[in-house]
């Protein structure tokens, strides 16, 4: 059994050094050896790169990937180099470190498990606009695209042959990716699960330099997804 972990990372200095440091002991934590972590860099203006450099003098199955400026881009990116038999998917500034845990039995029997804000049991301590963002945004996958889960946006783990049926289809390099990545996943038929998470800011919300894009996400995402 091998772990990939996929880390975007935009101007992430200030929480990427801890964000590895966390994941690589948890890893050793629970004597798991067959794993990678790439870290993914699209459009660092910052000493981000630097920062990963000097981690991976500690933990030489880190590794450094580049793509162009931009969510999808970069999880693209990540997914494609992935060898993993289980993919993690992380941000920097959120992931929880139990995901990991949930390769060895196999994900419950499921083909993805995605870390959710808004199931049963989580906790989400966002400013109420954007955990109002988060609802309205569910609604309009649940009403317009036939979404049956609670959650798209954030982290999950997923099994290779998801990744290889799906991954090409997907047509968005936006934010708005890792939500067509998991609607065609349930489109095709695989299982997929919620997983209770915590989700806390660690830094200041980007969102408000991606409200202009949103609009412009949700007719892109209707476009590619009509004909399914």
């Amino acid at each position: 059994m091998q772990i990939s972990i996929v880390l975007p990372a935009r101007n992430e200095e200030y929480l990427i050094e801890s964000a590895l440091k966390d994941i690589s002991n948890h890893l050793k934590k629970r004597k798991i050896k067959n794993y990678e972590i790439l870290v993914v860099i699209n459009g660092c203006v910052d000493s981000t790169e630097k920062q990963v450099n000097k981690i991976i003098s500690f933990d030489k199955k880190i590794k450094v990937l580049y793509s162009q400026p931009g969510y999808g881009f970069s999880m693209k990116k990540g997914l494609k180099e992935a060898k993993g038999d289980y993919v993690i998917i992380y941000n920097v500034d959120f992931y929880d470190l139990r995901l990991i845990d949930l390769a060895s039995i196999d994900l419950y029997g499921k083909d993805m498990i995605i870390g959710s804000k808004m199931t049963f049991w989580s906790k989400d301590k966002r400013p109420f606009s954007r955990r109002a963002v988060s609802m309205l945004f569910n609604l309009y996958l649940k009403v317009f695209l036939g979404f049956k889960g609670s959650d798209t946006h954030g982290i999950k783990i997923v099994k290779r042959k998801v990744i290889e049926k799906i991954l090409s289809k997907c047509k968005t390099n936006s934010g708005i990716f890792d939500t067509e990545f998991v609607l065609r996943t349930q489109y095709a038929g695989f299982n997929l699960a919620d997983f209770p998470v915590c989700v806390e800011e660690k830094r200041s919300s980007r969102f408000t330099r991606r409200i202009l894009q949103t609009p412009k996400d949700f007719v892109n995402l209707y476009r590619v997804l009509k004909n399914r």
